[in-house]
């Protein structure tokens, strides 16, 4: 084509891009299709393929008793047990799984393997040069007179125009597809057809606005731009619009007006329904899941039965590591944690207070203890030994002030007299602890308990609830308490109450030993008198 040729003599990068955008649609070449095969392989040294077409004539190449033909005609030698016999028959092998395009595909990227020198090689490049004359016949093409339109900044305009319509390549190939004649490219040039003047052949404006008050008898294809039909226009062929909006101002089309976009359009809001309905119906899954496994799954009793087990032996557990530390107090402080308790068993409104006082304060005092002694070079080793230290004094403390609050759960438990409590013995603060512990978390357990039972996920919810209220609010009595004995090194003032003085004032030990009780030798044993008299003294 003329344009091109003139293009790639000025600029050769231009010229084979606009060569990638015109040709496909101004050439329409196309491939051979194979509609049939025959392979033949016999037991001696035969091996032959024919190949049938949609057009033209036949192909067939063969090899037989040492002679390669192709067509008929012989092209070379071969050896039974050489290596272009061994490639060919490789090369059927293939061929005989494939059909149609795949079987071209295939026979168009054959190519003779490497290594391979002397006759052999000349015999199968003859086979590979037949195979693609025939799967790709050259074709004449009758190109039109393509004129070509640049707006200001020449041929780095017209480059950076044709780099920016490579990703529309498709869409322009198909509005050019049936262009013929001649062809007038503007490329970022507004175009305006005047009242009279009549374009022949296919117009096509890219990246530029066209205004037609004349006519054109082919085609108008406008690409990134706009198409303006004004008063007395007509356009004899069709109007292919790319990324363009056309204003019908009274101005006439015979053909028909396609905008070429469309399809990608409704594409893309196919997929973005798609997209949407899918994350919808996702969403939609992801919620039922979840409130089927917030439910229980419907009526499982094995599923139930295990979430149940399993909830009673991690409370169980939680008991036994409770009760293990509590044991270790009991055995090495006794009595910080007597103190503990005894504070917190007489004033637990003033411990909660202190306690939820304390916690919030925990984090502040961390952070302006660490910054204080940072800013004396002698308080540095001290801060490193603050900085972790700190935090694993406050977790004892709440231990040692919830496992006080546990000790007095489990007294009061032991003098409530209820079912199943006859075990706990006041007297030992080992099962004191213990039974508190078992208290404390009882609600978790009831729960987890009757979670075997459908329809009670509303009361399992209540004794959880309950059931932290209660964890909670022994953490903040014990920690108070902690606080405010100073770790149990410090008793608290307490008034005595009546009832403490009552039970201190009868709690009187009386040693047998020393009484001396004397009995009258003399009394009678039996006499009706006697006892009177005894009687009567006695009343006295």
């Amino acid at each position: 084509m003329a344009v091109l040729l003139m293009l790639l003599n000025r600029n050769a990068l231009t010229g084979l891009i606009l060569a990638a955008l015109l040709l496909p649609a101004l050439a329409g070449a196309q491939e051979r299709v194979v509609v049939s095969k025959e392979v033949a392989v016999g037991s001696s040294s035969e091996a032959s393929l024919r190949l049938e077409f949609s057009s033209g004539a036949p192909l067939e190449i063969a090899f037989d008793d040492g002679t390669v033909t192709i067509d008929g005609d012989a092209v070379g030698s071969f050896d039974r047990g050489g290596a272009a016999y061994a490639a060919w028959r490789n090369l059927l092998s293939e061929a005989i799984a494939l059909e149609n395009g795949p079987l071209s595909e295939m026979l168009v990227a054959w190519s003779p393997p490497e290594g391979l020198e002397g006759s052999a090689r000349d015999v199968l490049e003859t086979i590979d040069e037949a195979l693609e004359r025939s799967l790709r016949p050259a074709v004449e093409v009758d190109a039109p007179s393509v004129s070509v339109s640049v707006g200001s900044g020449g041929e780095s305009r017209l480059l950076q125009a044709l780099l920016g319509q490579v990703g529309r390549l498709s869409v322009l190939e198909e509005a050019l597809a049936d262009a013929g004649g001649a062809v007038q490219l503007h490329i970022q040039e507004d175009v305006e057809v005047q009242e009279g003047e009549t374009v022949h052949g296919t117009l096509v404006v890219i990246q530029a606005d066209a205004r037609i008050r004349g006519t054109v008898d082919g085609d108008v294809v406008v690409v990134d731009g706009s198409l303006q039909l004004l008063p007395g226009s007509r356009v004899l062929g069709e109007v292919r619009l790319a990324d363009a909006d056309v204003v019908r101002n009274e101005g006439a089309v015979d053909g028909t007006v396609v905008d070429m976009t469309q399809g990608e359009r409704d594409l893309e809001a196919e997929i973005r329904a798609r997209l949407r309905d899918e994350l919808r119906s996702e969403l939609r899954d992801e919620i039922r899941q979840t409130e089927h496994r917030s439910s229980g799954g419907g009526f499982n009793p094995f599923r139930r039965i295990f979430g149940a087990v399993g909830g009673i032996v991690e409370n169980l557990v939680k008991i036994l590591i409770l009760g293990l530390i509590g044991m270790g107090i009991i055995a090495f402080a006794p009595d910080n944690l007597d103190i503990v308790a005894e504070t917190a068993r007489r004033a637990p409104g003033r411990a909660a207070a202190v306690g939820v006082a304390g916690a919030f304060l925990l984090v502040p005092v961390w952070i302006l203890g660490a910054v204080a002694l940072a800013v004396s070079i002698v308080g540095i080793p001290v801060m490193i030994a603050w900085l972790p230290l700190f935090p694993l004094a406050a977790i004892v403390a709440g231990l040692l002030g919830y496992l006080a609050v546990a000790r007095n759960v489990g007294e009061w438990l032991a003098d409530s007299g209820y079912r199943y409590t006859e075990w706990i013995r006041k007297s030992n603060s080992v099962y004191t602890v213990f039974g508190g512990l078992i208290g404390l978390m009882s609600f978790f357990i009831v729960g987890h308990a009757l979670s075997v039972v459908p329809l009670v996920g509303f009361v399992k919810g209540l004794l959880a609830f309950a059931g932290t209220l209660a964890s909670l609010a022994a953490l903040a009595v014990g920690f108070g308490a902690v606080l405010l004995t100073r770790g149990g090194r410090r008793r608290e003032y307490f008034p005595e109450s009546f009832d403490e003085a009552w039970e201190r004032a009868v709690d009187v030990e009386i040693d047998v030993d020393d009484v001396d009780i004397e009995m009258d030798e003399e009394q009678p044993d039996e006499s009706p008198d006697g006892d009177r008299d005894q009687g009567g003294e006695n009343d006295d």
